[in-house]
């Protein structure tokens, strides 16, 4: 039964101009983000992180009671020729990925203002993107040992609806599940090898990111 509400991600549109809205997107620069909070490597003296993208979620979108941004970071090379890897990346505890959560707020409107590595595209262009999204529901999560048992037109159908890029809804895992301590909710699911924008995450990476019930804290995780 389908239970669990995601905002699938059909698209992204490609954005010539800069964006300073406080929308969802992908690229660019973060928008109301003070400089102080830009993340820096662990592994790598004064390395600044790239920035993904931020997340908007809308009062009431995962039940949450004010608007909030989520922010997403990652350590990674500059330019598309950039052989730069850190495997650290898909730890969320590694150092090398940071996700930040700030209400609107609290935001710091310094629009404009905050410089850091972006992102690029295999041409190294830096566009930005608006992810589009189309509400739907997902299945409920079925662990790999009771996946193993359905017959194998359940388990298309269930990996099908699933697979997706998305905000929200029940994560594909590639692998084993993490385990974290507490309720944590699914905010964003991506394969990153088939975006229009490059994210280095190894062969075939699925990007998550799950925030907790309380909306205070939140981990990124990658996946091949």
């Amino acid at each position: 039964k389908a239970v669990i509400k995601r905002y699938e991600i059909i698209s992204f549109e490609k954005q010539e101009e800069k964006i300073n809205e406080l929308i969802s997107k992908f690229g660019g620069l973060p928008v109301g983000l003070s400089d102080e909070k830009w993340p820096i490597s662990a592994g790598w003296q004064d390395r600044r992180m790239m920035f993904i993208g931020q997340l908007l979620i809308e009062k009431g979108g995962f039940e949450n009671e004010k608007k909030i941004m989520v922010y997403l970071f990652v350590t990674h090379p500059e330019s598309y020729e950039d052989n730069f890897f850190d495997p650290d990346i898909a730890e969320w505890d590694g150092g090398e990925n940071a996700v930040i959560i700030q209400t609107i707020e609290e935001s710091h409107n310094s629009i404009g203002c905050v410089e850091g590595p972006i992102l690029f595209d295999k041409h190294n262009r830096h566009y930005e993107y608006i992810p589009l999204f189309k509400e739907g529901y997902d299945p409920k999560y079925i662990s790999n040992s009771d996946f193993r048992k359905l017959d194998s037109e359940l388990q298309e159908k269930y990996f099908v609806e699933v697979d997706k890029n998305k905000m929200g809804g029940t994560p594909n895992f590639c692998r084993q599940e993490p385990f974290f301590d507490g309720e944590w909710l699914l905010l964003l699911q991506l394969k990153c090898e088939f975006l229009p924008f490059v994210i280095r995450t190894g062969t075939m990476g699925m990007l998550y990111v799950f925030i907790s019930k309380d909306f205070k804290q939140a981990r990124m995780i990658i996946q091949n």
